[in-house]
């Protein structure tokens, strides 16, 4: 299993949850298999975030959730935070985002995200929100560094969270971008949180919105 805790070092700041691995491969397996055979069927629609050379391909479900979709990543969401992602130069280890609909749990142990190195693949699932902790040094102000800005701007508030010192807080996603690195082998990087007290209404949600999609063929 993938440790991101020990491995890569960094935090994560949300209320109630913190990092944790367990073995649940064999819940996993299906979506696993699934991806390598690279058939994205009549369920999913493909969209394109292009950054000059670079072209990352977000795959997303064709059908739209009848009720609240507040915790379900959207293409037009992903194209946002890729354009305000301030290293661009880390879209070469992404070739394809999918956005699986599915919440994946044992116990209270979430699946948030996979990551398929030779292939440059990166699955992002159903998990309740949250923000990781890393450490930014930008540019001087002169400089005109775009993470000085995202810091300070209103409309990134739910993305980049500034802290003391060099510290900030970011969406999950700009975290996965910043270490995940493509390799020629077939290792698949497992990414999860633990939450230790249970948001009822939150909880619901996730499920009611994993099940839609699930009786759909998800």
């Amino acid at each position: 299993m993938f440790d991101i805790k020990e491995y890569f070092e960094n935090e994560y700041k949300t209320r109630d949850l913190r990092h944790d691995i367990v073995n649940i491969d064999d819940d996993i397996t299906h979506d696993i298999n699934s991806l390598l055979s690279t058939r994205f069927d009549s369920l999913y629609r493909r969209d394109r975030y292009k950054h000059g050379g670079t072209v990352i391909e977000v795959i997303h479900p064709a059908l739209q959730f009848p009720g609240n979709n507040s915790l379900i990543l959207n293409p037009d969401r992903v194209r946002y935070l890729l354009s305000f992602y301030p290293a661009k130069e880390d879209f070469s280890n992404i070739d394809k985002i999918v956005l699986r609909p599915r919440f994946i749990e044992v116990g209270s142990i979430e699946l948030v995200s996979l990551y398929l190195r030779r292939k440059k693949i990166l699955v992002l699932y159903l998990f309740h929100p949250h923000f990781y902790r890393m450490t930014y040094r930008g540019r001087s102000a002169d400089d005109g560094d775009p993470g000085d800005v995202l810091m300070h701007d209103r409309l990134t508030h739910d993305t980049v969270r500034p802290e003391s010192g060099s510290d900030i807080y970011v969406h999950p996603l700009w975290y996965l971008l910043s270490i995940v690195k493509h390799t020629e082998d077939d290792m698949i990087d497992k990414f999860f949180i633990k939450k230790d007290a249970l948001n009822d209404r939150m909880y619901e949600v996730l499920h009611d919105t994993s099940l839609y999609y699930s009786r759909h063929g998800y």
